[in-house]
């Protein structure tokens, strides 16, 4: 087993003990964090998924103990072995000392530990009636307002962007996710046994939680562990993690309850890394990175991703004293992270809750935005990573007061209730970076075309400044420290000066702003109104306006050369997106976004169009790949009702009661 990696949630990481990688000793002994005993073999230019002839036999004779393949990585050349046993030869007796003896055999480009990710958590605070809004997304004169009224008349982000979050599953039933999810994939890998390893009580072993390996339905079965045994954070309840990350980015907003995300439209791709005790192994991520890309380097049971995600979003952290503290140029996951790149993904990963710590692995590979927390203020949530590196980005984004965020998530203690949906307040820069990745994916709604490295930039040049005394250290004195670029990171997470800046790009483009994607409940009719999209310059006019079905079953439409779309019917039993165009006459300039409405029947896991379905964009998107099937299109008005406008929208934002919250949440 190998060290524990926190998923970067709810209590604070001081309370914990220190999780790294314990020396082995000449008697086998069991201890919380033992060497390492999963191993990643890189050996260069090899078939992929071929083992190069006598590895197994070398790595043996080196290490002095039967060793055996687990399996291929999708990561090119890359390998899981497992140890039988610890070594016992004397040379042998540290994690560091195997790492350089697997990395000196010839042809090896790199060993890298399959090291576990672990979650951590912060308790939300004791008093029932904390927050009755999103208070980090209302221009309410804190310094740290993210103003997410004035990005939404912009844009409310397009179905054409997929954001992947690699976590713990998801809720498919939630209100706040029905309607936007994909189909995804669980690559937790490891079965669980009936029980669990244990350390005087402590599961420190861990596995899916939902009774087999890998297989294509990432549904959070619950991360609790068995009864009677505690999680290496002390939980005993399941945290509903995925759901609460995937929330944060792109909840169902205006949809009369509980909260708004991030993007409203963006679809999430869940993939399911993390099983009991929320831990999740490195060698699963890298493969979930692959396979999230699109990249197309397969186990033949998994096949390609219809859906490759344009954002990946990782809320997970550990401490890495094998690597320095640090992330090798030639480990896996920076490997990875590098490859997800040049698919032109970005990558956003929680910075870590080590109270004041540097920036954890792996928001320290290069090439991450590594998202830590604020609060409304402008300063460091105490329990917040901070800090600058080589190769990646740091930003902080803003929950409320102590750096907290809402969430959706449910109500079961083990497995999930079936009428358990509900928000909490969680803390922890797990629900940091899910605040990014959300306006990662507005950015690409904006422009398609942006890089990742486009992104870092307009993130990094738009951050707020951090205020006077806003890092979390303290000097002799216990006064706050300034914040410098170094020491914090490149600013406070600024999403409306992004977008503006993106708009402000050379050649500008209009903005095809829809309305929010939504779950319907009858077939039809349905309006569709896209009156807040801009021309080049940000006005209102020369704008001509072409919707198009691209995904569903057909649909009887009117109105596809106006701003206001009618779906007048054909909507039951139907997932269906449409596509908006929007062309400046003026410079002959287009940009196009996409909506998606489902039916509330509809289960998004199984759903196929029955007639030749869409998906793709015409503008740089992405989408479902299919063909576009060619909408019934009818001369008369029809339309109304179905979906709020913009005043409604904006309404919404206050939202409705008190938000609930529990104790130490995972």
């Amino acid at each position: 087993m190998a060290a524990a990696f926190s998923r970067a949630i709810a209590v604070a990481l001081w309370a914990l003990p220190s999780i790294g990688l314990a020396q082995a000793s000449n008697v086998v002994t069991t201890t919380a964090t033992p060497t390492p005993m999963r191993w990643v073999i890189n050996m260069g230019n090899q078939t992929q998924g071929t083992a190069p002839a006598g590895m197994l036999q070398t790595l043996q004779n080196t290490l002095g103990v039967p060793v055996s393949m687990v399996r291929p990585l999708l990561q090119p050349n890359s390998y899981l072995v497992e140890m039988q046993s610890l070594p016992v030869l004397g040379s042998l007796q540290t994690p560091q000392a195997i790492r350089a003896a697997l990395q000196a055999l010839p042809g090896v480009r790199f060993a890298s530990p399959d090291i576990q990710l672990q979650r951590t958590a912060v308790p939300a605070p004791n008093d029932g009636a904390y927050a009755v809004n999103q208070a980090s997304y209302m221009h309410t004169g804190a310094y740290a307002s993210l103003r997410m009224q004035d990005v939404w008349e912009q844009t409310r982000g397009s179905s054409n962007v997929v954001i992947a979050v690699l976590d713990s599953g998801v809720l498919f039933e939630n209100p706040e996710l029905k309607g936007r999810l994909l189909p995804g994939y669980d690559f937790v890998s490891r079965v669980t046994p009936p029980t669990g390893t244990q350390e005087n009580g402590t599961v420190v072993d861990s596995g899916s939680n939902d009774g087999d390996g890998r297989d294509p339905d990432p549904s959070d079965p619950g991360d609790a562990p068995p009864s009677g045994f505690n999680c290496p954070d002390g939980s005993t309840t399941s945290s509903w993690h995925g759901t609460t990350v995937a929330s944060v980015a792109a909840a169902q907003s205006n949809n009369g309850q509980f909260l708004a995300g991030m993007d409203w439209n963006a679809k999430v791709l869940p993939v399911r890394v993390s099983g009991r005790c929320g831990i999740a192994t490195s060698s699963d991520i890298v493969d979930a990175f692959y396979w999230a890309t699109g990249s197309g380097r397969v186990d033949p049971t998994i096949g390609v991703n219809p859906n490759p995600a344009n954002v990946i979003n990782l809320s997970f952290a550990t401490d890495t004293p094998l690597f320095g503290g640090g992330c090798a140029a030639n480990d896996m996951v920076a490997l990875a992270i590098a490859d997800a790149r040049a698919r032109n993904v970005s990558v956003v990963i929680s910075a870590g809750n080590n109270s004041g710590g540097d920036v954890q692995y792996p928001a320290n590979c290069a090439g991450t935005i590594a998202a830590g927390a604020a609060e409304q203020d402008g300063q460091l949530a105490n329990y917040s990573a901070k800090g600058a590196g080589t190769g990646f980005v740091t930003l902080h984004a803003p929950g409320n007061s102590n750096g907290l965020y809402v969430g959706a998530s449910n109500t079961g203690g083990s497995t999930p209730n079936a009428n358990g949906s509900t928000a909490f307040l969680f803390a922890g820069t797990s629900f940091s970076a899910p605040m990014v990745a959300g306006a990662i994916s507005l950015l690409k709604a904006v422009r398609p075309s942006l890089t990742p490295s486009q992104i870092d930039t307009l993130l990094r040049n738009s951050a707020r400044p951090y205020p006077a005394n806003a890092s979390n250290s303290t000097n002799l004195v216990g006064a706050r420290l300034d914040c410098t670029p170094t020491s914090c990171g490149v600013g406070l997470l600024n999403v409306l000066g992004a977008v503006q800046a993106a708009r402000a790009l050379s050649n500008p483009l209009p903005v095809a702003n829809v309305q929010q994607s939504a779950v319907v409940a009858s077939n039809g009719p349905f309006e569709l109104d896209a009156a807040l999209s801009t021309n080049s310059a940000g006005g209102g006019a020369n704008l001509t306006f072409s919707w198009q079905q691209v995904f569903g079953n057909p649909v009887a439409l009117a109105g596809t050369s106006t701003s206001a779309l009618q779906v007048q019917s054909g909507m039951a039993g139907n997932i269906a997106e449409f596509a908006l165009t929007v062309t400046d006459t003026a410079t002959n300039r287009s940009n196009t976004s996409v909506v998606r409405l489902a039916n509330v029947s509809v289960n998004e896991r199984t759903f196929t169009p029955s007639s030749a379905g869409g998906g793709g964009s015409s503008s740089g998107g992405s989408g479902t790949g299919t063909s576009a099937p060619t909408p019934v299109a009818t001369s008369s008005g029809g339309g109304g009702g179905g979906v709020l406008g913009l005043a409604g929208m904006l309404g919404m934002l206050m939202l409705l009661g008190v938000w609930r919250q529990r104790l130490g949440v995972a």
